[in-house]
């Protein structure tokens, strides 16, 4: 098995170049943003795309 790893920008660039479009893509916080904040950021992101919240 082979692993490869690369930038998040190299990512969408190889998917583009295949025809492939993201579903959704926000940014949900950087390197100043708080662990909670980004938390509720993301579950808002995830909500507003149609995902189901169960706790």
């Amino acid at each position: 098995m082979k692993l490869k790893i690369q930038s998040i920008k190299n990512y969408f660039k190889s998917k583009k170049d295949k025809g492939l479009e993201p579903i959704f893509f926000e940014k949900i916080g950087d390197k100043n943003t708080s662990r909670d904040e980004m938390k509720e950021n993301l579950i808002k992101a995830l909500k507003k795309n149609g995902w189901t919240l169960k706790k």
